[in-house]
This record gives structure tokens, C-alpha cells and sequence, in this order.
């Protein structure tokens, strides 16, 4: 991601459909690596399916925020979309969701990329 100077906090955001494919993938092998050789396989595969569900589920959130953002361009929606990645990111450990926070984050004026609760230091508004 290069952007100029100029462009951040004034740019628009373009979803990474591959990142979240690879999100996906990677949340499945952290699933697969984080399970114990001796589980019998009806319950790894029970563990599979609600996995995939739950991904699914995640995904159409993702999918249906961004749709939003790209009708109205609105920055709620983005910030919306951007902390429903970080939770997303946080919950499964993916990197791959990280990036795309912060490629959201890029793409936000300043001011509206920490929460307002979360503001700490000397500053006052």
C-alpha cells in the first residue's frame, strides 16, 4: 500500500476481497494447528462446520458494511467497518485482517481513527 501524503485521510477505501480469502484460510489452519492429534474426527469435523459457519457469518457482516460504505461513502460506515475488522482480527489472531484495519485506517481523517473513549494524554477538545 503506498498512498501520497495528500491522500491519506482523503482517500477511498477499496475492500481487499483476496485479503479476506486469505483470512479465511489462515482462520481454518489456526484451528486445525490449535487442535489436539488425539480428538477423534466426528469432532473435528463437527468443530469444522461451526467454524465455517461462524466464518460465513463474519464474512456476510464484512461484505454487507462495505456494501453500505460503498453507496453512502460515509465515514461512520467506514469506522463501523473498521472496528468490526479489529474485533474480527482480535478474536481469530489474523494478520491478514490487521493489515486491512490499517489500510482503513489510512484512508480516515485523523481524528477519527482512535475512538473518542479511548483517547488518552494532555489534550483537551
Amino acid at each position: 500500500m503506498v498512498k501520497s501524503i495528500l491522500e491519506i485521510g482523503n482517500a477511498k477505501y477499496k475492500i481487499d476481497r483476496l485479503a479476506l480469502c486469505r483470512f479465511k484460510e489462515e482462520a481454518r489452519q489456526n484451528a486445525m494447528s490449535g487442535s489436539d492429534e488425539r480428538e477423534v474426527l466426528p469432532e473435528m469435523a463437527c468443530r469444522s462446520v461451526s467454524l465455517d459457519e461462524s466464518l460465513d457469518t463474519v464474512f456476510q457482516e464484512v461484505m454487507q458494511l462495505y456494501n453500505e460504505y460503498a453507496r453512502s461513502e460515509s465515514i461512520d460506515v467506514l469506522v463501523r467497518l473498521k472496528d468490526k475488522l479489529e474485533q474480527v482480527s482480535l478474536r481469530y489472531k489474523s494478520l491478514v485482517l490487521a493489515e486491512e484495519v490499517l489500510n482503513i485506517n489510512s484512508c480516515l481523517p485523523y481524528e477519527r481513527r482512535v475512538p473518542s473513549g479511548s483517547r488518552t494524554g494532555g489534550f483537551r477538545q
